[in-house]
């Protein structure tokens, strides 16, 4: 996983991301525009216009940085934002386990994401530098699945299987907004404005100590708890979203889910050591929180992060963390750019 520096403007950043990884951008593109007919190709193109419309009023920085990769890879800015836009084509789900600790010098949320097999190829850490101070990781071309800011705060998410809808803006789009806050509060903010197209949670933390679990979801509205230590898989916690939650369809996607939050319960968390034994923990592998494949759930842990918000540093494996070490990423806090 290549970890390339971003510096400059929104569209400057995105020119660099175009040009540093164009062939793979033409690849996604050329794979999704392959997985669909014109008609659907056709609608997918215009709510993506739509969509841009929205953002133009709402977050500029975003529009622009889809701009730099579109004119780095001669693509229309419609087909860079449908690499960001997966709720449009009904992707399938991904499980992952979350987990997030408040410290004495700010809170730690961490994650072990899963996907398919070879997803990790894609993927890519971005440190963005300049007025903008971020570290993500992202899929080619995208805005990213998970981050942390020069401020300190910081976001993981798990997928939920609640109901859908056509409305509101994509997942992706709404956490690099996120992203531009300097608080949780301010991230829960944006949560709280927006309508949500599927099920999400949201583990967020931040330099002074702030850490919440959040469940968003079209018909539940969004739910939020404070926590000093939280565990999270792929179903809800809370009672609301759990309403709306498909069961079956989870008992389909994330056969897991619940042995993973059993055995991430077994934890005492009481600093950042214990979260890195967490994440690597294989306790009813393959389908264990540090995953991989099996016949009835066919994803394995493509990276593991740690954000520690109060250091503004992000530790990040490739793959299984229980095979491999984590590399620390230290970030600028905005006073020191």
């Amino acid at each position: 996983m290549p970890i390339i520096t971003l510096r400059g403007s929104p569209k400057e950043r995105g020119r660099q991301h175009g040009l540093k990884l164009r062939g793979m951008i033409l690849e996604a593109v050329t794979t999704l525009r392959r997985s669909m007919d014109d008609a659907r190709w056709n609608l997918a193109q215009a709510r993506a216009a739509v969509c841009l419309d929205q953002l133009s009023n709402v977050a500029m920085n975003i529009v622009g940085e889809l701009d730099g990769i579109a004119e780095a890879t001669e693509l229309s800015t419609q087909s860079v934002l449908l690499l960001s836009a997966f709720e449009y084509f009904g992707e399938g789900q991904s499980g992952c386990t979350s987990v997030g600790l408040v410290q004495p010098g700010g809170a730690v949320v961490a994650q072990n994401w899963d996907a398919p097999a070879g997803a990790e190829r894609h993927l890519a850490v971005f440190i963005h530098e300049g007025a903008q101070s971020l570290v993500t990781i992202a899929s080619a071309g995208t805005l990213g699945w998970v981050g942390m800011n020069g401020h300190g705060l910081a976001l993981v998410n798990n997928d939920l299987i609640l109901d859908t809808s056509q409305d509101g803006l994509p997942s992706l789009v709404i956490r690099r907004m996120m992203l531009e806050q300097n608080s949780v509060d301010g991230a829960v903010a944006i949560l709280r404005a927006h309508p949500h197209m599927s099920g999400r949670c949201f583990l967020l933390g931040d330099a002074h100590g702030g850490l919440r679990a959040v469940e968003v979801g079209p018909s539940a509205g969004l739910t939020d708890r404070a926590f000093r230590s939280v565990v999270h898989t792929n179903h809800p916690l809370f009672p609301k979203p759990a309403m709306w939650e498909n069961v079956e369809e989870v008992a389909r996607h994330y056969p897991s889910s619940r042995s993973r939050l059993r055995a991430a319960r077994r934890f005492s968390l009481r600093d950042i050591n214990d979260v890195e034994a967490l994440l690597r923990d294989r306790s009813g592998a393959p389908d264990a929180i540090c995953k991989s494949p099996s016949a009835r759930e066919q994803t394995g842990t493509a990276f593991s992060v740690i954000f520690d918000c109060g250091r503004r540093e992000a530790r990040v494996a490739i793959g299984r963390p229980d095979q491999t070490d984590y590399r620390v990423i230290r970030m600028l806090h905005p006073a020191d750019v």
